[in-house]
């Protein structure tokens, strides 16, 4: 249910299986000498002296140690990212789904699916279908065993909802420069709908409203941030008004002091607030 959690509203990955940096770590040190050691003499070196030498001054000739080739540093982002899947591969609730490929395979597949069956973040009030079709997005548009592997997520790891959702908004909007990630990050005009169908349809909000009640405020959170960005770059082609939203979620949002950076959270609120009352 959760495509935030899956993609801070729709994000995330790298290319390539889990383990394969440590992989390429572990083929680095059989193959690169390590520094203050000398590199093994060239198979098409000579190995009789070159015309003109002799012998005694072929023996005084230093051998130079070779520099290790600069190691490719992996991004955080990436490198956390690739942490939290790994990490869902050996939890008992997931290993019990029976995925085959893993967590960041299915991600790939789930992405896949919603990033082409967009959902209509408004207009309900104009045609019953979107309604209807809004009610039974997620239910259309994905798999069974996904649909249980994000309600299973999302109720294992409610602890650290908030680092998880900061972690991948974070990297949603700002990536890293590193190709392999950024080719797999959705476009904004792909979150958008996403975010403004948790936050202004009744059938986004129905889902909201089953969670729990911090998890549904973060989404509500996060959705903001997502039509405020797609906003200010010329993005909300829906034109969702999402002043209403901020105060009615900034006076919620004091209501949970159990949430870890819920100053942050008021504080971002109220700087997007003020945003438009600029522009009104």
């Amino acid at each position: 249910m959760l495509f935030l959690f899956l993609g801070a509203l729709i994000g995330y990955l790298l290319r390539g299986d889990l383990g394969k940096e440590s992989e390429r770590s572990t083929l680095s040190e059989k193959t690169i000498p390590a520094q203050g050691e000398t590199a093994p003499p060239s198979e098409t070196s000579p190995s009789t002296p070159e015309k003109g030498e002799t012998s005694a001054e072929t023996s005084q000739k230093l051998v130079l140690p070779v520099e290790p080739p600069a190691e490719k540093v992996m991004p955080k982002m990436t490198l956390s990212l690739q942490e939290f899947f790994h990490y869902l591969d050996q939890k008992p609730y997931v290993r019990h789904l029976a995925l085959g490929n893993g967590t960041f395979e299915r991600f790939k597949v789930i992405l896949k699916a919603l990033s082409s069956n967009l959902p209509a973040p408004a207009g309900e009030g104009i045609d019953p279908r979107i309604l209807t079709a809004n009610v039974y997005h997620f239910f259309r548009v994905l798999d069974p065993k996904d649909i249980r592997l994000i309600k299973e997520v999302m109720r294992h790891e409610r602890d650290d909802m908030e680092i998880d959702l900061d972690m991948f908004y974070s990297w949603l909007v700002k990536g890293e420069g590193d190709p392999e990630t950024d080719r797999l990050r959705p476009r904004i005009d792909l979150v958008y709908p996403y975010a403004g169908f948790l936050l202004n349809t009744i059938g986004g909000r129905a889902y909201t409203l089953r969670r729990a009640s911090s998890t549904r405020v973060l989404l509500s959170y996060y959705s903001i941030l997502i039509v405020h960005q797609a906003d200010k770059r010329g993005r909300n082609t829906y034109g969702i008004d999402i002043y209403p939203y901020i105060r009615s979620l900034s006076e919620e949002m004091t209501h949970y002091p159990d949430l870890q950076y819920q100053q942050e959270y008021l504080d971002n609120l109220d700087l997007i607030r003020r945003y438009y009352v600029k522009k009104r």
